[in-house]
Order: structure tokens, then C-alpha cells, then sequence
């Protein structure tokens, strides 16, 4: 008897183990409530994100391998592309700083200005993270034109622009991974706080 007894006390404690699913904020929930909320799922990372039917909005994530990381579709049967991955993946060396993917993430943002560079700022909840942006006379110009009518991303389709957020930061399980995230103008279907490495 003590040999089912101790197996069936291993088993419970497995379990106790075992993470529950990730809920998603109120807010989310009360913006998607049509929505399904599970778990996506790629070949090195997965996060928790809704999948919405065609009668609400009609998009759902599904993983971007090629960049490591996750692209909004089309939830409408034709899993077309919306033409944007919200977040990629940046492989770095352990205990290099995070400004050290800036050749790799110039290469994968198209046309930028000449003075392009990772920018430390402050972020909200976030605390700090790195803005894609252009230095010193040319980000004066970009500000300055800015105030006066919104400008084209200077920095590429990853960087800053008159609409939506986009940063890197270092993955908090994973130092050798900078992840860039596009939050976009509005809430997002997924939450980046469960964005786990595999």
C-alpha cells in the first residue's frame, strides 16, 4: 500500500505544480468579450491571446516562426495576413547590452535615417525599455516637423511614428532574447506579460 499511496501523493503534487491559465485583465475581457482566450504557441515562445470571431473583428495571433515571434491575422477562415508582426525576436549574447542587436534591427526595419539607435526611456508599467528613434539633429528635425503634422516613421516600420507604440526589451526569461513589441494605438488582443520562452 505505500508504494500507491506515495505515487498518488507525487501525482498531486505534480499537479499543484502545474501553472493554471493565465486570465486576462478586465479590461481585456470587457473589450473582447465575444472572444475565445487561450494559449499560442510557436516554436520558441508562447503567449496567452484572444481569437476573435468574423462578428468581432475577425482576428486572432498565430505564430511568426521566421522572426521568432507572433503576426495578427485574419480570423475569417482565410488566415490571410494583416500585415504586421507584433512581436519578434532579437537573439543577442548573454550579458551583451540590449543595443547590441541595433545592426540586426536596422536590418529588418527597411529605410531609416542615418542617425537610428536604440533609445533607453521610460515606459509606464514597463519601466525601461528602447525606443528605435533617430539622434541628435536629426531627431530635432523629426520633432520639430512633428509638431506641426505627423511624419513617417524615420527609424522603419520598427520604429517610432506618429501612431502606436513600439520597444524592445530584454526577455525577463530568457537574457539572450530582445523582444520587439508593437502595441499598436489601441488594446492588443494578447498580453505581452505572458510572453514565455520554450
Amino acid at each position: 500500500m505505500r508504494a500507491p499511496l506515495i505515487l498518488t501523493l507525487g501525482l498531486f503534487a505534480l499537479a499543484g505544480c502545474i501553472a493554471p491559465p493565465r486570465q486576462p485583465s478586465q479590461v481585456m475581457k470587457d473589450t473582447f468579450s465575444q472572444c475565445t482566450w487561450g494559449k499560442v504557441e510557436g516554436k520558441a515562445l508562447s503567449i496567452w491571446s484572444y481569437a476573435c470571431p468574423p462578428d468581432a473583428g475577425a482576428v486572432k495571433l498565430a505564430p511568426d516562426d521566421k522572426v521568432g515571434g507572433f503576426m495578427v491575422i485574419s480570423n475569417d477562415g482565410t488566415n490571410h495576413l494583416l500585415g504586421y508582426d507584433v512581436i519578434r525576436t532579437f537573439p543577442k549574447a548573454k550579458g551583451a547590452p540590449l543595443e547590441s542587436v541595433l545592426p540586426e534591427v536596422l536590418a529588418a526595419t527597411g529605410k531609416h535615417q542615418a542617425s537610428c539607435a536604440l533609445v533607453k526611456t521610460a515606459y509606464g508599467d514597463w519601466g525601461e525599455v528602447y525606443v528605435l528613434e533617430p539622434t541628435d539633429a536629426e531627431k530635432a528635425a523629426y520633432d520639430a516637423a512633428n509638431a506641426i503634422e505627423p511624419q513617417a516613421n524615420p527609424c522603419g516600420d520598427l520604429g517610432i511614428g506618429p501612431a502606436g507604440d513600439r520597444f524592445f526589451k530584454v526577455m525577463a526569461d530568457d537574457l539572450k532574447k530582445v523582444i520587439y513589441y508593437d502595441m499598436g494605438s489601441e488594446i492588443q488582443i494578447f498580453d505581452p506579460g505572458t510572453l514565455r520562452s520554450k
